[in-house]
C-alpha cells in the first residue's frame, strides 16, 4: 500500500484511476445481478410474501450494520483494507446464489452478501470523499457514476444476451449473471490494492463557531428524517415489480432485461447533467426535483399498467430522478458531515435509512398478499399499493422543502430567495 505525503493541504485533489476502476467494476457486478434478484426469485416461485423478505433484508442489513463498520473505518486502519475483506466476502455469496434452487435458500445469501455490503458501503462513499475537492463534488461524483453506468450497460446487455439465447421463461438465465457479478466483485477488491493513503485531514475543513456546528448538525438530522420517511413510502412498492412484470403483465425474460437496461441507460445519461447542476446550485434543489419526480411515478404506474408507459417512465422520470439522487444524497452527507466524521456520518444516514425501508418493503409485500386474498385479484392488490406509496411520497416531498443547507453554492441563493418569498407568501 503505498503512502502520499501531507504537505500541501491546499493541493488540487484528482481520484486516482484505481478508484474509478474499482466504481466501475462494482456498478458492473451490481447491475449485471441486483436488478434481476426479484425477477430470478419469482422464477423459482417465490410468494409476495418471499419477495418482501428479500426486498427487506437487502435493505436493512447493509445499512443497519453500517454503523459499527463506518466507526472503524474512520478510526481503525487504512479504508481500503475495510472494502477489499468485504469484497471478497461479497464474491463469495453472489458465486452462492448462483446455485440456489428456491427461495429460502435466496434468502440466507441475501443475508450473506448483505453483510459484505455493510462493510463496504459507508468505507467507499468516505473513501472518495477524501479524494474530492468539495468544490467539484457534483461533477467529481457524475464521473464516477457515469463510469460505473458504462460498465454497468456492459453487464445489462451480457445480461440480455444470457436470456436472450437461453430462450426460456424459467431461472436459467439468471445463474451465470451472478457468476459475473462474483468474479467482478473480487477484481476490485484486488484494484483498490494499488490506491495510495489520503489523510481525510489534508482536505480542509471548514473552520466553524459553534452555533455553525449546531446548525450543519441539525441540518443534517432533519435530512435524515425527512429521507427516511420518505424511502419508507418509496419502499412499499418495491416487492410488487417482479409480480406487477411477470405476474399481471406476463412479460418474458427479455423484456424483463429491457425493462431494468433502458433504466439504466437514462440514468447513466443524466449523471453529468446532473452533476453540474448540483455544483451550480447545491444538492438540494436537485434533490427536491428527484423527489416530486418519484412522487409522480406510483400514480402513472397504477392508472397505466401497460408495459410501454412503463419503459417510457424508466426513460424519462426514473432515469433523470434516480442520476439525481445517487449524487446528491451523498453530496448532501460530504456538505454536513466533518472530514474525520464522514464514513459514521454515512453509517448514520444509511442505517436510519435502511431500517424505513427494511420495514416499508415487509409492510408492501404483506399488505399486498392480503389484498390479493381479499380482492382474489392480484392487480386489484398491487394498484391500491401504488396508490398508498404515490400519497405518501407527495407528503414526503414537503419537509425537504424546509431544509436550509448552511453551504452556499454559486447559484444557490437565488434558489434560497425565492424558496423564502414562497414560505412568506404562505403565511399571510
Amino acid at each position: 500500500m503505498k503512502t502520499l505525503s501531507s504537505e500541501n493541504t491546499s493541493e488540487e485533489i484528482e481520484p486516482p484511476k484505481e478508484l474509478y476502476a474499482y466504481h466501475a467494476t462494482s456498478s458492473f457486478a451490481n447491475d449485471i445481478s441486483m436488478p434481476y434478484l426479484s425477477y430470478y426469485a419469482v422464477r423459482l416461485g417465490a410468494s409476495f410474501e418471499q419477495i418482501a423478505w428479500i426486498q427487506s433484508l437487502m435493505n436493512l442489513l447493509p445499512n443497519a450494520l453500517q454503523y459499527f463498520w463506518g466507526w472503524i473505518s474512520d478510526t481503525k486502519s487504512i479504508r481500503t483494507y475495510w472494502i477489499i475483506g468485504g469484497s471478497v466476502f461479497g464474491a463469495i455469496s453472489l458465486y452462492l446464489l448462483s446455485t440456489v434452487n428456491e427461495p429460502n435458500e435466496m434468502l440466507l445469501l441475501v443475508v450473506i452478501y448483505s453483510v459484505s455490503l455493510s462493510i463496504i458501503n459507508p468505507t467507499w462513499a468516505a473513501l472518495q470523499g477524501d479524494w474530492m475537492n468539495p468544490s467539484k463534488r457534483g461533477s467529481t461524483l457524475s464521473k464516477f457514476h457515469v463510469i460505473g453506468g458504462l460498465l454497468g450497460l456492459v453487464g445489462s446487455l451480457i445480461a440480455v444476451y444470457s436470456v436472450y439465447t437461453d430462450g426460456s421463461n424459467s431461472a436459467e438465465p439468471f445463474r451465470p449473471l451472478f457468476i459475473f457479478a462474483a468474479i467482478a466483485t473480487f477484481i476490485g477488491g484486488l484494484i483498490l490494492i494499488r490506491v495510495p493513503y489520503r489523510d481525510p485531514e489534508k482536505t480542509k475543513d471548514l473552520v466553524l463557531s459553534e452555533t455553525a456546528k449546531k446548525e450543519y448538525s441539525n441540518t443534517f438530522q432533519s435530512y435524515v428524517r425527512a429521507q427516511a420517511f420518505y424511502a419508507l413510502n418509496m419502499s412499499l412498492i418495491w416487492p410488487l415489480f417482479a409480480m406487477i412484470l411477470i405476474e399481471v403483465l406476463e412479460v418474458d425474460n427479455i423484456v424483463l432485461v429491457a425493462f431494468s437496461l433502458v433504466g439504466a441507460v437514462s440514468e447513466m445519461a443524466f449523471q453529468p447533467i446532473m452533476g453540474r447542476l448540483v455544483d451550480r446550485v447545491g444538492p438540494l434543489p436537485v434533490l427536491i426535483m428527484s423527489r416530486i419526480g418519484f412522487a409522480i411515478l406510483p400514480f402513472i404506474y397504477a392508472f397505466f399498467p401497460i408495459i410501454e408507459v412503463m419503459i417510457l417512465l424508466q426513460i424519462f422520470i426514473l432515469g433523470p430522478c434516480f442520476s439525481a439522487f445517487l449524487i446528491t444524497s451523498n453530496a448532501m452527507v460530504l456538505d454536513l458531515a466533518p472530514n474525520k466524521e464522514r464514513a459514521a456520518y454515512f453509517s448514520y444516514y444509511n442505517t436510519r435509512v435502511g431500517i424505513t425501508t427494511f420495514v416499508g418493503a415487509l409492510i408492501g409485500g404483506y399488505m399486498a398478499g392480503y389484498l390479493e386474498d381479499f380482492y382474489s385479484d392480484t392487480w386489484k392488490a398491487i394498484f391500491t399499493i401504488f396508490i398508498i406509496s404515490g400519497i405518501g411520497r407527495s407528503i414526503g416531498t414537503i419537509p425537504f422543502l424546509s431544509l436550509r443547507i448552511p453551504k452556499k453554492y454559486p447559484g444557490s441563493i437565488y434558489l434560497v430567495d425565492r424558496l423564502m418569498e414562497f414560505r412568506m407568501f404562505k403565511r399571510r
